[in-house]
């Protein structure tokens, strides 16, 4: 009678809804499987692709066009559970089974468990894999939080963002908005950088701006500095360049220093115009003619 051996199981938690979750692991595997150390080719990997529903294969797609299998679906319950049969190897081995769990802890936060079990199947073998596997599913685990936090923190960068951009077009703001501005632009920032995208001088822009709005030269200096250096690595965007150059005008204008704003305006424009992207360069220029500037002699 074969000896049972004991599955590996792993679980983390993530800030998303089960549904998300779910979404995340499954059609989203390409963006999240840390191929570097877990596939079988990773040199020519050049995805991973999950087809959802029972008997969809789990495979590795090279750049070239080949394919390895890893497993096939053999449950597919949206969006508590799935289970995989296991074998991702050139060489042809009895699959193990890996059950993933998804459970709703809260709205916005679920549970993952993971369980890899049959490992009575790899005969010799089944010791030197499940080792192998008990190191290697937290790792693996840890991506895919990153990636399903990455979604969390866009979707709060996105809604942030639009709050500071409608305080900014309100009428008679209260001091309590403009406070909620600064917040909103900071925390903004914050969730966009933990996201991944899109690029940090966007954010240091932005807070930026809302401090030159609100006549805070000291803060809105600083960040328009910061703006400026993230902007000069290599292969930022022409529209980013444009607005870097009309950040530190636009707070020099708020510090009284007019001389100095007049020629970061100049920069500013000149760059503008050599946004290529049609649509970019009427976003900057609209911006660009837009105040307060200050006393700096513009709209």
């Amino acid at each position: 009678m074969t000896e049972t051996i004991q599955p590996v199981v792993v679980a983390i938690d993530v800030r998303r809804g089960i549904e998300e979750a779910f979404r995340v692991f499954t059609a989203e595997i390409g963006a999240w499987w840390p191929v570097a150390g877990h596939s079988v080719e990773p040199d020519r990997v050049e995805t991973v692709v999950l087809e959802g529903r029972v008997g969809g294969r789990l495979y590795e797609r090279w750049h070239d066009g080949g394919e390895v299998d890893w497993g096939r679906v053999l449950a597919w319950e949206p969006p508590a559970r799935l289970v995989l049969s296991w074998s991702p190897t050139l060489e042809r081995r009895p699959p193990t089974e890996v059950e993933v769990r998804f459970l709703a802890v809260e709205p916005d936060h679920t549970r993952v468990e993971l369980e890899h079990r049959g490992w009575e199947r790899l005969g010799d073998l089944a010791a030197q894999a499940r080792s192998s596997y008990e190191g290697g599913w937290p790792g693996v685990l840890d991506a895919f939080a990153g990636t399903a936090m990455a979604v969390h923190h866009r979707a709060f960068a996105r809604s942030l963002n639009g709050q500071v951009w409608r305080l900014l077009a309100r009428s008679g703001r209260t001091g309590g908005d403009d406070a909620r501005m600064v917040d909103a632009a900071h925390a903004s920032q914050y969730h966009w950088r933990e996201a991944g995208g899109p690029p940090a001088t966007r954010g240091e822009w932005l807070v930026s701006h809302v401090y030159a709005v609100l006549g805070r030269p000291e803060p809105a200096l600083h960040h328009a500095r910061r703006c400026l250096e993230l902007a000069d690595a290599p292969g930022v965007a022409d529209f980013d360049t444009a607005y870097a150059a009309e950040a530190m005008a636009r707070a020099l204008a708020c510090a009284g220093d007019l001389a100095q704003a007049a020629g970061w305006h100049s920069r500013a424009t000149a760059a503008g115009a050599t946004v290529t992207n049609d649509e970019d360069r009427k976003i900057f220029t609209e911006d660009l003619a837009t105040g307060p500037w200050f006393g700096l002699g513009l709209a």
